[in-house]
């Protein structure tokens, strides 16, 4: 650098003076800055430390606490309050979200058992096709062969045609047949282990061969499904020994009247009894359920199955939350509340609770 012919003094004693030559002029912050680099940079340091710190300590002491969130959208104020370490982003949760979230944690169908009816039938040339309530189908070839078609996506993996679904995945079996003849019933038995029982108008799968076979009973020892055996004037005979007499059925000499009546999807009717008895009847078929809580059903399928091995804390996999609306609009906004059964109200400190159909508005 060119010399500048200017000094300024550095130092000052009592009989010494020390200057030196200014190559470049700067600053009094400029100045203050570089006289001082060391000491501002070990006191950034030093701050930087604290603020970190802090910052770890509210981490660890917040971590199982969640605090208020508010969120508006379409002008609903929407509060929520928990004490729970889940993160809410206000976003409403949708029933297909909510179904893909329980279905990573649990499958209620477990294909290796229950029951299912054949809701219809259909002749080609050289098969005989059977739709199941559980979406699954069994195709009796002539030649005497087996193929089990699974379900793609909710739907039959297979039409009226005979022409299989690209997705669904099949299984070819073999089968024999054997009759249970003082009960009148025919039972086809599958090489994976299923079964289809057959007596008059009523057919149903069974999952698995888990059934009781004599001559003077049949069910299933899962959830006690049996099939009508025979008729008397007013009274129907089922395999297990219930006997439906008008409105009411018979177990061990105890009368039981209807205690609720439903039809589901493909006019598909469930009748369920005082003693927990369920009758499931689609056109001809009638079936007996002991277990009638065993009795699953959506929009599309119908199956008989053990449900309550599968019961899970909801907390496990979703938040639970209280949650307040409050509604700035002038028109009105619509929100589904879902709510979940519990075991154990005493532990949320309930002492009403809501009856099983109700409706909120806001």
């Amino acid at each position: 650098m060119a010399k500048t012919n200017r000094f300024r003094v550095r130092e000052f004693e009592e009989n010494r003076i020390t200057v030196e030559e200014e190559r470049k002029y700067r600053s009094p912050l400029a100045l203050f800055f570089i006289r001082n680099g060391k000491l501002i940079f070990l006191i950034s340091l030093l701050f930087s430390l604290t603020v970190f710190i802090i910052a770890i300590y509210l981490a660890i002491t917040n971590i199982e606490e969640s605090s208020i969130v508010h969120y508006e959208s379409n002008g609903v104020v929407v509060n929520f309050d928990g004490t729970d370490n889940s993160i809410v982003n206000g976003t409403p949760i949708t029933e297909e979200y909510a179904s893909k979230v329980f279905d990573s944690v649990v499958n209620i169908s477990d294909n290796n058992v229950g029951v299912v009816i054949k809701l219809k039938e259909v002749i080609l040339k050289d098969r005989t096709i059977i739709f199941y309530s559980d979406n699954t189908v069994l195709i009796k070839y002539n030649d005497g062969s087996y193929m089990k078609v699974s379900s793609v996506n909710g739907k039959y993996g297979i039409n009226d045609k005979g022409i299989i679904d690209s997705g669904a995945t099949t299984k070819e079996v073999s089968g024999r047949t054997e009759e249970n003849k003082e009960l009148g019933i025919s039972i086809l038995y599958l090489s994976d282990g299923s079964m289809e029982v057959t007596k008059g108008d009523t057919t149903f799968f069974v999952r698995n061969s888990d059934v009781t076979n004599t001559e003077e009973i049949f069910y299933t020892n899962l959830s006690g499904v049996s099939l009508p055996i025979k008729e008397d004037k007013n009274r129907t005979y089922y395999s297990d020994g219930t006997i439906k007499e008008n409105d009411y059925i018979i177990v061990d000499n105890n009368n039981y009247t209807i205690k609720e009546e439903k039809t589901i999807f493909d006019n598909i009717k469930i009748i369920y009894y005082e003693n927990g008895y369920a009758e499931v009847i689609k056109d001809d078929l009638s079936i007996m359920v002991k277990n009638s809580d065993h009795i699953v059903y959506d929009d599309n399928s119908l199956e008989i199955i053990d449900n309550s091995i599968n019961e899970i804390d909801i907390k496990d996999i979703m938040d639970i939350k209280e949650i307040t609306l409050n509604n700035t609009n002038t028109e009105s906004s619509h929100y589904i509340i879902v709510l979940e059964e519990t075991s154990n109200y005493e532990k949320y400190d309930v002492e009403v609770r809501l009856k099983i159909i109700f409706l909120i508005t806001i």
